[in-house]
């Protein structure tokens, strides 16, 4: 499951963020059925670009291709068991409202039911790892589901299934499955290459424990995170709110949206917004207790393994996981401010005081009162406006990252994903921090954005390597990116 490092034996595709499965949410979003092509583009592109590589593939140095997290959209799907597809554990209020949930038997449904949708980007991934080139994939905040041996069991079948004569003969079928390896936090090339997805030193879609990520009080369920949560009860059933709506959408906006929906519509969001907050109050009251902190223990105890099987240092494991900053749902004030409650309930009840001491204070008085209440709860808003600005965007914070990952764990190249925004800045003189973007196209429901396509490529020459940005063009292939291309290390040891 975690192969000592290869020493340049390999060379290196590197991807992020396909969210494969982003387009099942009829459940929720019956209305966008004839948008269900737009997302073939995605399929068409990422098959040919696995065409390309197995075509250009050195027969010395066999390809690895590394998913950077987020291949399959567990948490972004919305859909219903098949009939008389039976599932161990049964359906939760929630998820008959919302859909199949985080439960290793619902992952490994959603994730058949993906392999269906996408037959031909796993078709075409079946065909790459037979030829002879490895697949890794790393867990994203998207396909956290992957933790479930269940889920994992049920993608190695979906290329199984593809792969021409490895379902019938045993030893194919086993030499196809040791070439598939799963890693839940990040993959390491010791002095070239670390690659994890990033959404860890992300508030909203962190996790509490990434190597246990399961709730305290249903260990069957995943812990969803804060951003989870939106996505899945608020975002996805709502008309006009895109995959990365509440991040960039106000409180004045979601009032507007509410009065755009009519009477009924409005009540529904806000039914869903009120149900989001208690999920989210319910998630930080469920990681405060005992069972809790045998979670975190057995988190521990999984970086000791990873860090024993990888022959990296454990203290350096937990120095890496030292620059994440706390999730959303780890404090009740930080909910609140991610939902905009704080600002609201400064906006409801400094009026509301403020009128009540115009009955009993002198009016020479009041107005000072007011004047000084007035100007705090404008420094509160500000300050709140930021730090929620801060819990958004985690750029910042991946570089930082990077900079000390590449410290820690000798690494010319840190590749993350997870913004959906690529970039590439050096963050020492030895090492470069790369962003892959995405490939995704998961809005359905309005303007359909361009995703970048963006992939790393990692090349060896003898014992110097050399490392490329390409986008790629439905017509073109890969195209290389001028602007982004000469940052990196073009030739390295």
């Amino acid at each position: 499951m975690y192969p000592k490092s290869g020493g340049g034996q390999s060379n290196y595709i590197i991807v992020s963020d396909v969210h494969l499965g982003a387009d099942l949410v009829q459940h929720v979003r019956p209305w966008t059925v004839s948008r269900l092509k737009q997302v073939a583009r995605v399929d068409r592109d990422l098959a040919a670009m696995l065409d390309y590589y197995r075509a250009h593939a050195d027969p010395e140095r066999p390809w690895k291709l590394v998913i950077a997290g987020d291949l399959v959209d567990f948490i972004g799907m919305n859909i219903a068991p098949l009939p008389g597809s039976p599932l161990e554990t049964e359906l939760s209020g929630e998820e008959r409202l919302y859909g199949l949930g985080s439960t290793g038997g619902h992952a490994a449904a959603k994730m058949r039911a993906v392999a269906a949708r996408h037959s031909m980007v796993f078709e075409r991934l079946a065909a790459f790892v037979a030829d002879g080139h490895e697949l890794v994939l790393i867990r994203g905040n998207h396909d956290v589901d992957f933790h479930w041996e269940s889920a994992q069991d049920a993608f190695v079948q979906a290329l199984v299934d593809r792969a021409n004569g490895a379902a019938d003969d045993a030893a194919q079928r086993a030499e196809l499955v040791a070439r598939i390896h799963f890693h839940p936090w990040f993959f390491y090339e010791e002095g070239l290459l670390y690659v994890e997805h990033g959404h860890q030193f992300d508030a909203m879609c962190s996790y509490h424990n990434l190597l246990a990520p399961v709730s305290p009080r249903d260990h069957r369920r995943i812990s969803w995170s804060f951003s989870d949560i939106l996505l899945r009860m608020v975002v996805r059933p709502t008309r006009g709110l895109r995959s990365e709506g509440h991040d960039y959408t106000t409180a004045l906006e979601y009032v507007k949206l509410g009065v755009s929906l009519g009477i009924g519509g409005g009540a529904r969001l806000f039914y869903r917004y009120a149900s989001a907050i208690l999920r989210a109050c319910g998630r930080w009251w469920a990681h405060m207790g005992d069972r809790a902190q045998a979670l975190r223990a057995l988190h521990e105890r999984r970086v000791e393994e990873l860090a024993m099987r990888m022959r990296i240092g454990v203290d350096k494991l937990r120095a890496i996981s030292a620059l994440w900053p706390a999730p959303v749902t780890r404090g009740l004030l930080a909910v609140f401010r991610s939902m905009f409650l704080d600002r609201i309930f400064v906006a409801i009840g400094v009026p509301l005081l403020l009128a009540a001491l115009l009955l009993v204070v002198p009016t020479g008085m009041w107005l000072a009162i007011a004047a000084s209440m007035l100007a705090i709860g404008g420094v509160f808003f500000l300050w709140s406006a930021r730090r929620r600005l801060m819990d958004l965007d985690p750029t910042e914070a991946m570089r930082r990252g990077a900079r000390r990952i590449a410290q820690l764990l000798p690494s010319r190249l840190v590749v993350m994903g997870h913004t959906h925004r690529p970039e590439v800045v050096r963050v020492s003189d030895e090492s470069t921090y790369v962003n892959l973007g995405t490939w995704a196209v998961d809005d359905l429901d309005g303007e359909v954005p361009e995703a970048q396509r963006m992939h790393l490529v990692v090349r060896w020459v003898g014992d110097r390597f050399r490392a490329e940005f390409y986008r790629w063009d439905t017509v073109l292939g890969p195209v290389l990116e001028p602007l982004l291309a000469p940052v990196l290390p073009p030739r390295g040891t």
